[in-house]
């Protein structure tokens, strides 16, 4: 205890600590008492903070239970504690209870024995209620259960517990005191267990009482009973009361007083001492007292007493358990200065002695008769007993004539009585042995049988130590030998007589013949060695007798038959002390060989073998000479039978493991050869079966543990035998070649699993390292056979004379051809073996730490290159028959990859020989080249060998090694064929590794590579369909589906429509079917890919050819029917599913560190529609994260540096041509795929200037450099991308040229937003394209071509472009022509919000028509031109400057406004098959759009003809994703041959090294506010909202723009329904509040110029339009297409009128299913 933190109000205490098990409730220690004074410390000074106790005797079974240390502390002091009450001011040396606490041991108790567990605790304690103290004996049940007591516990803020300091310590407790005497210098008490030890040793003397006072039943009016506790012996008091271990025997005890209760229960132990001499005179008193607090009154009154007697009548003691004791009344007048008046009267009602006497009317000593006083006692003597018949014979002395019934009721006598007296029992039943033999012996005999059957049980087990240590120490029967080895002959002679008790003779008879050797010994020394002699034959003729029993076959004496076995070994070794080595191993294997081996007792046998041999009897020579070879003939027989395997090998280890110890002498030496013979074939032919046993069980012979022991005993016998050993073997099996060859191959066959096996865990390195040592040790010696004898037999050459003096050749030709293969399978299994020991894990030390490695080579060395160069020079010897084994290829070819030089230089001319014998045998190498294919495929990419230091090596010597041959130069061409494929190989090795997407791209490259290294050969198919797959799987990791279509493709091409079977695959995707059927299956899945990549136009000619299977072959309608509607909803889907089209990128890899298949070239990658430069950067650099994006051209330093560079550009596409579609009238949806797919030309142009720039006309000097680019094959395929093989520079556009294919562009985007408008009523997008066409003032259109191009000084100056002129003068002519149309189907779609623009876009039509015819005739401006923009406040030579450009006018506000209506945000690429639902949104005042106002929303460049391009450059992927809104069809175009026009008006303010200039093409406006269904993929935002309708008040005024700003956005299209429900304003759905249904969305682009954001506007904010609208008439004669009459508008006042129905398709649910 090292502190008391318990404030006693300066009161002593005493502070008990017991063990208390928690399991029963009990208490099962001795109570340590430490005492505290009133300071709170001990009270010796010395022992402050060190009171200390040792708990003993604690058992195995003590330990498992829930144990705790109980805390009870007792205050010393007045009744109450407060001096303010009665009871405060009494006497001050009364015993009540304070607190209690307790602590768990269970973490102490199940500590590591080794580890240190001292620890220092806190008990907390729990203050007793003042209340109801009676709770104090209970209350640590109550800590210890929780929920036990409702009751709230009390506590104090002054009471900090007790501190303990606990160890646990494993021992005995002498044997603890010699080893830790600094820990029992302080003192240290002892504190028993209650009761008795597990053991108790002779010598142990103990004599202790203990006394539980329990609990008590009194009269009402009897409560604060204190009990005080005397011991009397010859009616005086003795000190023998021990309050704890250390402290003096008081002669009294004081029980705790508990107030306000008759039934106190105390739960106090005391020890009594009592001397063993005083206990029968011995009894102890209970004094009951009435405490009194009252100062007037401190005496303590007695008012009653109980006793208890120790001794019964009988002369035994008072029996352990409970006792309900009689309470007798008495006063202080009695004094009991006669105790002999009450020990006449019954203590209890078992007190039988004094049964008679009525205790009620006794006048001294009267009875109460409902008082009751409870105790519990348990005696622990080792001198006295609680048995009367065991008593009996303890006093046999005192009644001889009764010592045979005495002896005879030994067998009722308990075990619990006997071992606590072990001693004693033993030594009267030899004394009386002693006394009187011929009477006594056979009971003696019995009564020993009956006391070591007791010792044998499991209870008292561990007193057959006890035993042991009583016949060295204190036996003393010198004759006692006599009569035991003639009873125990008896027994065995006789056993039909009692089986039973033969049975239990046995089980005892090692102990009885302990008691015949202790007793011959001392004979002999009570003798002086002077011995009759008639020990030895004693013993003889006892084990002749026990022979004769062993070989009874009957069934009754089997159990008595393998006890006696069981014991017989202990008889052995105690003979040992009194016969020679010999003669006891004599006798022990005679007996053992007298038991049959169909008896069953085999296993028991063999464990009285496995002792033997374990013992010192096989230490010495003499008895070894004996014992080995009949051990070895035993275990022999037993191992070929695989009977009892795992003792068996157990014994063979025991065997080898004895001579490691022994000086190998020529005696030695010659058993060690006994061994071998009788051994090591048994032991190869065991670990062959046992290898390929499949039973399961722990004892079955396959098990992993038998496995282990046999080849321990294999490698353990190897390693004893010695040169001489191994050539004393092969030479017994010379004469017989057949023999020998079956030998070495199981032996090879055996070293073979050894180094592929998993033997040992995977870190015993010493283990596998000894284990691989001797096995090449011993193939040195086992391999000198194969060239010594059976090289000639593999030669097939006649023997010569002086080789038959070895072995005589068979004359039988079956016979020798038998032998010859043989002798081959030989040299194949030595090679396989060779293989296995050089590749085997463990040897491979490069896959080591270097501090491993470096250690295993110091102590080891590198084991693989002996067992190399070995396995060479056997290669060497074969000469002309290495053609055999030529076969051989893949075990050679794996060793040549182990690491090290100098190994695989002298192991690669094997394959140099190899290819020799090929070329030999064949005159090709197609099938070594197969095999050398497979081999590396499996050992570089799935074993990971292999690097280009070993590609390099293998080419040299290979290279080397042909020189000279006959094969040279088809050995060079296989040579380098396989370097090539080792290359790739290895670089995809390098990048492939499972569960990981880095390194994608070269993963991909690799496999692709080697696709097509394999493909050359039509053999290595299989090899091929295996990368075929890996490819299709990388591709569907990304959802790359229409990739992973033709890659599945590429595999279906080698099949054909037969009906030839084809095998399955090696790698389970295809049983084992008819060619056609798995061409089915690889369409049909190529057909599902394809759907989902939207690639349906190459999916439609694979259904016609399933088609044509069903219907004109198979003639399966059933499948035909569902192969038609693939192909039909195919052509559906191609005409209704809005697709956008790819983005194609150039991508350049710079720098040497590149991988050679990268390095240098460049690719042009397929990208998704809205993939930017960023995002194929960003992916490359996953590969690559060492590379640095370049921006600029690279020159050679960059080429040739070790920095890795990568560019990346986007180019355009030279659309394929098809022929089908001339002369046709195709749906643009058809023709649209093909101006993006299957394409395999690119383009990007390099603007530049040539000759003076004009800034007025910077189009007029803005050249082209056009640069084109042809892939590999056609995109989309098996890749997304193709290596460039082909740039063509040089092609310069000139702007002539430009503005033709920019007119031809801008034609095709009006067509087709015309037919949009017409099919599906989307008006929109037609308006903007109208306004940028039509109103086109700057840098392009028509007019700028005009003043630039059809002019005469540009025809003279250029007489060779004449027919390019009249190109563009037609092209011009033509797109009037489609914008009469478009204007025609404009009027028919607007409402009356957008009347006044439409015409206005009639009237700059009419007024742009005019110009154009006149400047045709005559060059220069129209008058009325010049006059228009003098009106409008523009001057002619303003056009030169761009950024001055800005038409303030009414159509154009009226844009703007129509913009606001229609904010069109960028809708970043989805799934197809996902919808975009917008978000619920609250009505409100509608702010502009972030970092823009309404003055900045759209320049008039946007709305140009030509369009400028965007500062961000963005691409036309930022263009929304939808159908309905006719984007895509304008996106599409851009993506055709025709490049976007746009460029001419921003070139000059971008240099020449900038690379490609991306226009932007304005995007459509939303389209219109109905309920259409979707269809196709895509949707926008504002398809699924109506207008909003017009306020009321007039809007805000537009603030003044800046230069350079943006015209305001353009009004957007209202119903005239809408209009009358105009009530507010509604907010527009912005990129903000979009939302969004991608898993993977893609990031937001920069916001191109020709996106328009804005809020709703009224016709209010067009004002009035002062202009003059030609009527009808005269715009049909200027127009080539007709006007209705209707479809014009008056002027001044717009009519509410409501336009014509829209044409609308026929509404279809969007297909999502793909």
């Amino acid at each position: 205890m090292k502190n008391f933190g318990c404030a006693l109000a300066g009161e002593e205490a005493d502070v008990y600590f017991t063990l208390y098990n928690a399991s029963n409730q009990t208490y099962f220690s001795e109570r340590y008492l430490a005492k505290i004074n009133k300071q709170g410390v001990s009270n010796n000074v010395e022992m402050i903070g060190k009171q200390s106790t040792i708990f003993c005797d604690l058992g195995n079974q003590d330990l498992l239970k829930d144990i705790y240390l109980a805390c009870h502390i007792v205050r010393i002091g007045r009744m109450n504690p407060h001096p303010s009450t009665t009871l405060g001011r009494g006497p001050k040396d009364y015993r009540r209870p304070f607190g209690v606490g307790v602590l768990s041991l269970s973490d102490l108790l199940t500590a590591d024995n080794s580890s240190s567990n001292e620890k220092e605790k806190p008990i907390k304690i729990t203050l007793v209620n003042a209340n109801t103290d009676n709770d104090f004996s209970t209350l640590h049940e109550t800590l210890i259960t929780p929920g036990k007591s409702s009751k709230s516990l009390p506590t104090s803020t002054t009471n900090l517990g007790v501190i303990i300091e606990m160890r646990m310590l494993h021992g005995e407790l002498e044997q603890l005191k010699i080893e830790k005497p600094l820990l029992f210098k302080q003192n240290v008490s002892i504190t028993r267990k209650l009761g008795f030890a597990d053991v108790i040793m002779p010598g142990d003397v103990r004599n202790d009482v203990y006394i539980h006072l329990n609990t008590a039943d009194f009269e009402k009016d009897r409560n604060k009973v204190e009990i005080i506790v005397h011991v009397l012996t010859d009616n005086k008091i003795v000190p023998c009361i021990c309050l704890g271990d250390g402290e003096k025997p008081v002669e009294e005890y004081k029980s705790v007083v508990y107030r306000h209760t008759n039934q106190p229960r105390w739960n106090e132990i005391i020890k009594l001492m009592i001397p063993i001499d005083k206990f029968n005179d011995t009894h102890i008193r209970f004094e009951f007292r009435h405490c009194s607090g009252n100062r007037a009154n401190n005496m303590r009154k007695l008012f009653g007493m109980s006793f208890v007697k120790l001794m019964k009548g009988d002369g035994t003691t008072l029996h352990d358990g409970s006792h309900e004791l009689y309470v007798y009344t008495c006063t202080d007048h009695n004094r009991f200065e006669n105790p002999s008046a009450y020990l006449v009267l019954p203590f209890s009602t078992t007190d039988t002695a004094n049964k008679s006497i009525n205790a009620q009317n006794n006048s001294n000593y009267p009875r109460s008769p409902r008082e009751f006083f409870h105790v519990e006692t348990t005696i622990c003597s080792t001198k006295l007993t609680q048995n009367v018949n065991l008593l009996d014979l303890l006093r046999w002395k005192k009644n001889t004539n009764n010592v045979v019934d005495t002896l005879r009721r030994l067998s009722k006598v308990g075990g619990q009585d006997i071992v606590r007296i072990l001693q004693d029992v033993l030594d009267t039943l030899f004394s009386i042995l002693d006394d009187n033999p011929e009477k006594y012996a056979d009971l003696v005999f019995k009564g020993l049988i009956y006391i070591i059957g007791v010792l044998r049980d499991s209870r008292f087990k561990s007193f057959t130590t006890v035993l042991d240590t009583y016949i060295e120490r204190h036996f003393s029967g010198a004759l006692a030998h006599k009569y035991l080895l003639s009873y125990l002959q008896r027994v065995t002679e006789n056993i039909q007589m009692n089986h039973d008790y033969a049975s239990s003779a046995f089980s005892s008879f090692h102990f009885l013949f302990k008691f015949c050797i202790r007793s011959r010994i001392l004979y002999e020394q009570t003798t002086g060695g002077k011995g009759d002699g008639r020990f030895v034959s004693d013993v003889r003729s006892l084990f002749s007798s026990i022979k004769d029993f062993m070989k009874r076959d009957e069934d009754y004496v089997r159990k008595a038959q393998s006890t006696l076995l069981e014991n017989c070994y202990i008889v052995f070794i105690e003979l040992q002390k009194l016969l020679s080595p010999l003669d006891v191993s004599t006798l022990m294997m005679e007996t053992i060989e007298s038991v049959p081996q169909s008896s069953g007792l085999t296993g028991v046998k063999l464990k009285c073998l496995s002792q033997a041999i374990k013992g010192k009897l096989f230490t010495d020579s003499s008895s070894r000479s004996y014992i080995l070879p009949l051990s070895l003939g035993i275990l022999s027989s037993l191992i070929k039978g695989e009977q009892e395997l795992r003792i068996c090998l157990s014994i063979v280890g025991d065997i080898l493991a004895s001579y490691k110890h022994l000086t190998l002498t020529e005696y030695e030496s010659n058993e060690i050869q006994l061994i071998v013979n009788a051994l090591i074939g048994i032991l190869l032919n065991t670990l062959l079966h046992i290898q390929k046993d499949q039973t399961v069980g722990p004892n079955a012979p396959g098990s992993p543990s038998i496995v282990s022991l046999c080849t321990s005993c294999f490698i353990c016998l190897l390693k004893l035998m010695k040169e001489g050993h191994y050539e004393m073997l092969i030479s017994t099996m010379a004469h017989d070649l057949e023999k020998l060859c079956g030998f070495l191959l199981r032996l090879f066959c055996v070293f073979e699993h050894l180094v592929t096996m998993v033997i040992f865990p995977k870190d015993w390195m010493v283990m596998k390292m000894a284990l691989n040592i001797v096995i090449l040790s011993s193939t040195q010696y086992f391999c000198q056979p194969l060239h010594t004898y059976l090289i000639d037999a593999v030669q097939n050459e006649p023997h010569s004379k002086d080789s038959q003096s070895i072995y005589e050749t068979p004359h039988d030709e079956g016979v020798q051809s038998r032998i010859i293969s043989h002798c081959i399978e030989v040299w194949n299994r030595f090679f396989l073996f060779a293989s296995c020991f050089l590749t085997q894990p463990c040897l491979q030390l490069e896959t080591f730490t270097v501090e491993k490695r470096s250690k295993i080579q110091d102590k080891y060395g590198d084991l693989r290159e002996p067992m190399a160069f070995h396995a060479v020079s056997m290669w060497d010897k074969l000469g002309s028959t290495k053609a055999e084994f030529k076969s051989k290829t893949s075990l050679f070819l794996g060793v040549t990859l182990v690491p090290g030089s100098g190994l695989r230089k002298a192991v690669l001319p094997i394959i140099s020989d190899i290819m020799d014998c090929e070329f030999q045998s064949k005159g090709n190498f197609s099938q070594l080249e197969d095999d050398l294919s497979d081999k590396l495929d499996q050992f570089v990419v799935q074993e990971r060998k292999g690097d280009n230091n070993y590609r390099d090596l293998f080419e040299s010597v290979l290279m080397q090694q042909s020189k000279g041959k006959d094969w040279e130069e088809k050995g060079v061409h296989l040579i380098g064929k396989i370097a090539q494929l080792l290359e790739r190989l290895i670089d995809y090795r390098n990048v492939v590794s499972i569960n990981n997407e880095d390194k994608r791209f070269m993963k991909i490259s690799c496999i692709y590579n080697l696709m097509n290294f394999l493909y050359q050969d039509r053999s290595k198919r299989d090899t091929w369909a295996r990368h075929i797959y890996r490819l299709h799987e990388l591709h569907l990791r990304k959802d790359e589906h229409t990739e992973a279509a033709f890659t599945l493709l590429e595999l279906a091409k080698t099949y054909n429509w037969s009906d030839n079977l084809i095998p399955e695959d090696s790698y389970g995707r295809f049983p084992q079917q008819k060619e056609r059927e798995r061409k089915e299956i690889l369409y049909n899945k190529i057909l599902v890919h394809l759907d989902k990549g939207q690639v349906w136009e190459c999916g439609i000619p694979l259904c016609k050819e399933l088609a044509d299977l069903y219907e004109n072959k198979l003639y399966n309608y059933k499948k035909l029917s569902t192969i038609l509607k693939t192909q039909a909803d195919f052509f559906t889907k191609i005409l209704d599913v809005k697709r956008l089209p790819p983005i194609y990128f150039l991508v350049e890899f710079f720098g040497k560190s590149f991988p050679a298949i990268k390095r240098n070239k460049c690719f042009i990658f397929r990208g998704n529609p809205c993939d930017k430069v960023a995002n194929i950067l960003q992916s490359l650099q996953a590969d690559f994260p060492n590379a640095q994006p370049l921006s600029f051209k690279a020159d050679d330093s960059i080429k040739n540096g070790q920095a890795q560079y990568i560019s990346v550009r986007q180019v355009n596409v030279t659309a394929s041509e098809n022929s089908r579609f001339k002369g046709h009238n195709v749906p643009h949806e058809i023709t649209l795929f093909y101006q993006g797919n299957e394409v395999n030309e690119f383009f990007y142009d390099r603007p530049f200037q040539k000759g003076v720039e004009d800034k007025s006309m910077p189009m007029k000097s803005m050249w082209l450099d056009r640069i084109t680019l042809k892939t590999t094959f056609r995109l989309p395929g098996v890749l997304k991308w193709a290596e460039v093989t082909q740039i063509i520079k040089g092609e310069k556009i000139s702007p002539l040229k430009i503005a033709v294919e920019t007119m031809k562009k801008t034609s095709a985007e009006l067509e087709l937003l015309n037919y949009n408008a017409k099919t599906y009523g989307v008006v929109e997008p037609l308006t903007m394209k109208l306004s940028g066409v039509v109103q086109a003032q700057v840098s392009g259109g028509i007019t700028v071509y005009r003043d630039i191009f059809l002019t005469e000084s540009y025809a003279e100056e250029n007489p060779d472009d004449d027919d390019i002129i009249q190109e563009l003068k037609n092209l011009i002519e033509d797109q009037f022509r489609i914008l009469s149309e478009c204007i025609i189907v404009h009027s028919r779609l607007i409402d009356d919000t957008l009347r006044p623009l439409h015409d206005e876009f009639k009237r700059q039509l009419l007024e742009l028509k005019r110009s154009i015819q006149h400047d045709t005739s005559s060059p220069g401006p129209l008058p009325e031109r010049k006059e228009s923009l003098n009106r409008l406040g523009i001057k002619n030579e303003d056009r030169s400057n761009k950024s001055k450009s800005v038409f303030h006018t009414p159509e154009t506000q009226a844009l703007r406004n129509m913009a606001r209506r229609t904010s069109t945000p960028v809708i970043p690429m989805r799934e197809p098959n996902t919808r975009l639902i917008p978000k619920s949104y609250k009505r409100g005042p509608v702010s502009p759009r972030k970092n823009s106002d309404p003055g900045l929303m759209i320049s008039q460049d946007a709305l140009s003809g030509i369009g400028t391009s965007d500062s961000s450059s963005t691409s036309s992927s930022s263009i929304p994703h939808t159908r309905d809104s006719g984007s895509s069809s304008s996106l599409d175009i851009n993506n055709s041959t025709f490049y976007r026009s746009s460029i001419i008006s921003n070139v000059s303010n971008r240099s020449s090294s900038d690379g490609d200039t991306f226009p932007s093409i304005p995007p459509p406006l939303p389209k219109r506010g109905g309920s259409r269904p979707n269809s196709g993929t895509g949707s926008t935002s504002s398809g699924s909202r109506s207008d909003s309708p017009i306020p009321e008040t007039d809007p805000p005024a537009v603030p003044p723009r800046k230069v350079n700003e943006a015209p305001p956005p353009l009004p957007r299209k209202t119903s005239s329904s809408n209009l009358s429900r105009r009530s507010g304003e509604m907010p527009v759905i912005t990129r903000e509040t979009l939302p969004t249904t991608h898993e993977n969305p893609v990031p937001s682009r920069p916001v191109d110029s020709g996106i328009y954001s804005g809020s709703e506007t009224s016709l209010k904010d067009i004002g009035e339009i002062q202009i003059t609208v030609p009527s009808s008439e005269e715009l049909n004669g200027l127009l080539s297409v007709q006007i209705p009459v209707g479809g014009t508008a008056e002027p001044e006042v717009p009519p509410k009128r409501t336009p014509p129905p829209v044409p609308s398709r026929p509404k279809r649910t969007p297909d999502h299913s793909q």
